[in-house]
Parts: C-alpha cells; sequence; structure tokens
C-alpha cells in the first residue's frame, strides 16, 4: 500500500474541509444563493486556496455529488453483506436510500444537479464527473445484484431482465423522492393539493409496490 506523503494528506484534508463548509451553506441557503466567496470566508481560506482545490462552484457541488453517492453507496453495499432474501435486500435498499435521503438532502439535490448537466459537454469530461458516474455505476450494480439473488432463490419473478428492472426501480425512486420534496417546499402541481403526500409514505408505500409487482411468490 502506497504511502501518503504529509503534503497530499494536508491537501487532503483541506479540500474536505472546504467541501464540508460548502455543504452547510448550500444547505442553509441554497446553491445559487451561495458564492465562492461565502465558501473561502467560512472555511477560513484565501480564495487563491479556495480555487486551487476547485476551479468553480459547479465543481465544488459535483465534488458533493460525487462524496454523497459515495456514501450511499457504501450503505447499501452493506445490506446486500446481510443473509437476507432478494425481495428483502431490495426493500431494505429503498429503506437505506429513503433513510440516507430525509438525513442529507442536499445530496438528493446535488445528485439531481449533477444530471441536469449531463448535456454539457464541457462539465463531462472532467475527472469528478467521472467518479460521479462510475459511482452511479457501483449503485445500480447492488440493485441488480440484490435483483438477481432474488430471482436465484425464488423471491422474485425471474421473467424480468435484472438489469432493465433495477433502471426502472431506479428512475422511478427518483421521479417519487422529486415529487414528495417539491410538496414539501411548496413548489408541486395544483393537483397534489387535495393529496397528503410526504417523502417517508411515498418512500414506503412505493417500496411495498414494487415489492408486491416483483414478487415471486
Amino acid at each position: 500500500m502506497e504511502k501518503i506523503s504529509r503534503k497530499e494528506k494536508e491537501r487532503i484534508r483541506r479540500r474536505d474541509h472546504i467541501l464540508d463548509t460548502a455543504e452547510v451553506l448550500i444547505k442553509e441557503i441554497g446553491f445559487d444563493s451561495t458564492t465562492m466567496d461565502q465558501i473561502a470566508e467560512q472555511a477560513e481560506v484565501g480564495k487563491g486556496t479556495l480555487y486551487l482545490h476547485f476551479k468553480s462552484k459547479t465543481d465544488i457541488y459535483l465534488a458533493i455529488c460525487e462524496r454523497g453517492s459515495r456514501l450511499l453507496n457504501e450503505k447499501m453495499a452493506a445490506v446486500i453483506t446481510k443473509d437476507l432474501s432478494g425481495l428483502e435486500m431490495v426493500r431494505m435498499l429503498g429503506t437505506t436510500y429513503l433513510e440516507f435521503i430525509q438525513e442529507n438532502p442536499q445530496y438528493f439535490y446535488a445528485f439531481s444537479y449533477y444530471e441536469g448537466l449531463m448535456a454539457d459537454e464541457t462539465i463531462n469530461s472532467s475527472d469528478i464527473v467521472d467518479m460521479c458516474e462510475q459511482n452511479a455505476k457501483d449503485g445500480m450494480t447492488l440493485i441488480v445484484r440484490a435483483l438477481q439473488i432474488g430471482m436465484q432463490d425464488g423471491s422474485i419473478d425471474n421473467s424480468y431482465d435484472p438489469h432493465q428492472l433495477g433502471i426502472m426501480i431506479w428512475g422511478a425512486s427518483k421521479g417519487i423522492i422529486n415529487i414528495a420534496f417539491l410538496k414539501e417546499q411548496g413548489h408541486h402541481y395544483k393537483m397534489l393539493n387535495e393529496v397528503d403526500v410526504s417523502l417517508k409514505t411515498m418512500v414506503h408505500s412505493f417500496i411495498q409496490l414494487i415489492g408486491k409487482g416483483i414478487s415471486g411468490k
């Protein structure tokens, strides 16, 4: 294992500190209202040091996205190691995702921001985007693995293609969470006014619906 130099350790520590500071600011006042000057001031670093680590506010938000997706994958990977049926794993993955987003809504917004930039070829050429993309692939691999385990143990209907099913579950879950967040923030379709919608109830209902739909029994 390669030993990290003191200088490199300090660089990593300072970068993480800047990200910690940016996360707090963005969570408090939003991405649009947060400026590079504010981040530098709150992190107690010079603007030169800030720009040495991050070229722009977009770079910072993408780094937050990478951090969030990596932390989420770690929690999801722990589910796959449990002695559970595949269907139980899928349900627990959904619950893990819900709890993570509830505790860290800033990461969900960073995920959405990242996805909104995917058409920008300049953004797509950066190293941090490559890491975000790899994290997304790793997360999907975990979902597909749980589905495959379920198809092998009989708890999930094996007539589905696990990769296609994984993408459908991932896409639908993001849509459900987005609607719930819009409702909670007061920005939503008028048709939702008469519906009792919350992030927790919607995701739990969605997990139950998916579980019944893919069950092999």
